[in-house]
């Protein structure tokens, strides 16, 4: 196991870096001079040219990018110019938000999505399993942020049971109640789209599962049901569900964007859009590259977890 692990750590050294270099190549090649959007449109060019020395825009690109990589490599992510702050702490800050309304999404919509597939082909053709599936099919036909929006507009504008925005209320405690209320619509409209996914495949997994010999045995032998559907099938399926799991946390991580420009949630999606709209380079790249790296570890995680269900996938 530990030699499987060490192996999977080494594949992701060329993903991480070849994102820095995507990352670095976009942001380079926006149109326009960074120092003067930075400066303003009446900056003199003496200042224009002094900015782009400070920040290192007058040298050759790939030089500047050998010399990002290696400050990276020390701990070093740069300097905010809009925020004038350390690049990794802020984003760290900002990313514990993002982890609050990521992780609370990816919970939601796992134990629902799994709950619903096993319920679904336990009951396959039945009422339930007809009723699932068209909640699935409208809950995957709606996008996130027009959720979100319509939830807003019912349950915090009309109906006043949440917050409209933030993470916490503008005055009062911030105690756990104060958070769950406005944790609420944000992660529901972030669970949304992939609890569907993950209900369809679930379902699909556990049909297979459900057509094997081990499970006729089981049945044969007087096991009770609820004993083969949830303790036998299910973990046979989990090998199969988990890989969807890994990839539906990447759906919930890159959808908190988005989510978080909808409620005005205080994470790295939205810090992210406004280095972006400020031209802050060093900001978007320490950013993108530290939630890729996020991304990567926790697949390593569901392929580890896979393994352990199924020794054959380490060979």
């Amino acid at each position: 196991m530990a030699g499987y692990i060490i192996k999977r750590l080494l594949s992701a050294i060329p993903v991480l870096l070849g994102i820095s270099i995507i990352v670095f190549v976009i942001m380079a090649m926006i149109p326009g001079d960074p120092a003067t959007a930075i400066l303003g449109s009446y900056a003199t060019p003496e200042n224009v040219e002094k900015l782009n020395r400070d920040l290192g825009l007058d040298q050759p690109m790939i030089q500047r990018y050998f010399i990002w990589l290696g400050n990276m490599l020390h701990g070093d992510f740069g300097r905010s110019f809009s925020l004038n702050r350390a690049v990794l702490d802020e984003v760290l800050e900002r990313f514990n938000a993002t982890l609050v309304l990521a992780g609370t999404a990816f919970v939601i919509c796992s134990l629902l999505g799994v709950a619903a597939g096993v319920i679904s082909a336990a009951r396959q053709f039945g009422l339930a399993d007809k009723l699932i599936t068209f909640v699935v099919l409208l809950g995957i036909s709606i996008p996130s942020f027009f959720l979100g929006m319509m939830m807003i507009l019912i349950f915090a504008v009309d109906l006043r049971w949440f917050p409209v925005s933030g993470m916490w209320p503008i005055y009062g405690d911030r105690d756990f109640t104060a958070l769950i209320r406005h944790l609420t619509l944000p992660a529901i409209a972030l669970a949304v789209v992939a609890a569907g996914v993950i209900a369809r495949l679930s379902r699909s997994a556990m049909l297979e599962v459900l057509r094997q010999d081990f499970i006729r045995t089981a049945r044969a032998k007087g096991v009770h049901e609820r004993s083969v559907i949830w303790r036998h099938a299910l973990r046979a399926a989990m090998v199969t569900i988990i890989p969807v799991l890994g990839i539906q946390a990447g759906f919930v991580l890159s959808g908190a964007v988005y989510i978080e420009i909808v409620f005005q949630w205080p994470g790295v999606g939205r810090m992210l859009v406004d280095a972006i709209l400020t031209r802050d380079i060093l900001l978007v790249q320490g950013g993108v590259v530290i939630v890729a790296a996020c991304y990567v570890m926790f697949n390593i995680v569901v392929d580890v977890a896979q393994s352990l269900l199924d020794p054959r996938i380490k060979t």
